[in-house]
Parts: structure tokens; sequence; C-alpha cells
């Protein structure tokens, strides 16, 4: 049995729609569910409604459970590091204690999305590959840190098989912006209410885009991999697009020219953040299939779709 933890977020219910494509055992896992997504899978799922915080529901929940994908995060570099003790309180604690949870209920492999574009931080190599150091200047990068190097701890203590995946910036339909997290949402949010949209500095950084039906690639293969497995992989497409190309492939897609307005740089953003992914490729045999132009267009299309626009 696989227990998606998250199951109501972004890639969780990309996740949890592949699964039930496949036929595998499941049992998806959040505060809350809406009910149209529910009623998409008759009895092929297993909902259930559990918080972190509460352990008995927790513990509940982990019942027949041998492979956890954790996708739990109320964290966003969007944030800056301005709630860093509630980053810490509400992303770093309740994940330990979930943790200990799982390795008491017997659970064999934890999967956790881990962050690769916040994790390395500034001055690093590009592409960076998981050997690189790990020099966050966000508080969302630091409480993924925590939490992988707790992960490995157990891993080393009671055998728990573990896959971390620092993953690039997933996109694709369904995305919704939120907590000041997601530039491609961000921009569809802006064409959506006419505003125009904000660039930070000058619109140069660089930053990797992942479509999501790769990171559910990414994840899936994960769960068929041998015994034993402790890994910690990057996952994302191996280029880097900047702000301003990123606008642009939206107006391309879309027939609308943004109006811009740029404000100043935030200083816990790095310039460039690069993924070497030849080791996910090499462990994982996956490969990112969907070119980010293709992406951008399916994106767009769903966006539309979903206000009526097309």
């Amino acid at each position: 049995m696989i227990g998606i933890y998250g199951s109501n977020g972004f890639i969780g219910r990309h996740l949890v729609r592949r699964l039930a494509g496949l036929g595998v055992a499941a049992k998806a896992v959040s505060r809350r569910h809406d009910e149209s997504f529910v009623s998409e899978f008759d009895d092929r799922i297993e909902f259930v409604q559990a918080d972190l915080t509460d352990p008995l529901a927790v513990g509940a929940s982990l019942q027949d459970v041998e492979t956890v994908v954790q996708l739990i995060s109320t964290s966003s570099p969007g944030l800056r590091n301005d709630h860093a003790v509630v980053d810490i309180q509400e992303n770093v604690i309740p994940h330990v204690s979930f943790l200990q949870d799982c390795v008491r209920a017997g659970v064999k492999r934890y999967v956790f999305l881990s962050s690769g574009g916040t994790v390395y931080g500034p001055g690093t190599g590009s592409p960076m590959p998981e050997t690189g150091a790990t020099d966050p200047i966000c508080s969302h990068g630091l409480t993924k840190i925590m939490v992988e190097k707790y992960i490995q701890m157990h891993g080393h203590l009671d055998g728990l098989e573990y896959v971390i995946l620092r993953l690039a910036n997933p996109f694709g339909p369904g995305q919704e912006f939120r907590k000041g997290q997601g530039l491609i949402p961000a921009i569809l949010d802006r064409y959506r209410t006419g505003q125009p949209i904000r660039i930070f500095g000058k619109g140069e950084a660089r930053r990797d885009f992942v479509y999501i039906g790769d990171v559910i690639d990414a994840i899936v293969a994960t769960l068929d991999l041998q015994a034993d497995s402790r890994l910690v992989l990057n996952i994302g497409s191996g280029e880097t697009r900047s702000v301003l190309e990123v606008v642009e492939a939206i107006e391309a897609a879309t027939g609308h020219r943004f109006e811009r307005k740029y404000i100043e740089a935030r200083n816990t953003d790095v310039d460039v953040s690069s993924l070497d992914i030849s080791r996910a490729r090499e462990v994982l045999g996956w490969s990112p299939r969907t070119s980010f132009e293709s992406g951008i267009r399916q994106t767009v299309e769903a966006a539309l779709a979903s206000t009526g626009e097309r």
C-alpha cells in the first residue's frame, strides 16, 4: 500500500490520478479533500482525513502502508525569512514526529519531496550535483535540509529505505498560485485578473522548470526501486530559463502582452538554480519527456478551459 501524504495538493492530485490509473493500491491522506476530486475515483483510492499534528489520526492512517510519499509543506520561498520560527514549528517538528511514527508503524520506504531550488544556496556549481554544498539562504530550504537529515538518520539507525527528491520548479495544469509560490501560476493568475505582472530585479534570475507529468514519472519510478535504497536525487528538466523568458513563453501561448512592473529583488533568492539530473537518469531510468514549450501550452490551455475562455 502506498500512502500519499498531502494528496489534495497540486502534486498530490496528479500522483493520485496516476496511481489510480495504474491500478496501484493507494491511500490518499490530507487534512481535507475536495468532494469533486474524491468523486473521480469511485472506490479505487482510499481517502483518509488526517493532520500531521494529530498523532492518533496519523497513526491510524499508517495502517497497512509500506511506502510513504510525503508531499506536505506549508512553507514557501516566496515567504522569504519573515516566518522562520513558524516554519520550524510547522515544517520541521510535525514532520520529524511523523517520520518517527512511520518507523514505529513499520513503513519500509519513505519518499520525500525536498527543494532543489533552495537547498543548495548561492555561489554553487552549475548544474549542481547532489553532492554539492547545501547552504540555504532561505528558511524554506533550511527546513527541507533539516527534514532530509532526520530521514537519513533513521535510514542509518533503523534501516528505513528512503528516496529524497530535490525537486526543481514544477508546473502544469491544476497548479494554483499560493503563498507567493510559483512563477507560472502567478503569471496566469495576473492574466485572469488583468493585472500587470511583478518582476523581481531585472527578471534575469534563471530557474529550472519541470513539467508535472515528468515529476510524477520520477515519483512512480522510486516506488519500483530495489530494496534497501537510500538515495538523494535531483529532479528537474536539465535546463534553465530566465523569468523574462518564461513571461515571453506565456505571452506567446496566450497571445497577451503583459504590463510589467519591476520591483526590488529578494535577497533570499539565488541568481541561478540549475540541477544536474544525471544521477536520476542513471538510478531511476528516468528522463524528462515534456519540453518546456509543450508544458506551457498544456498549462495555458487547462487554465483557459477552467475559466471557460476556450
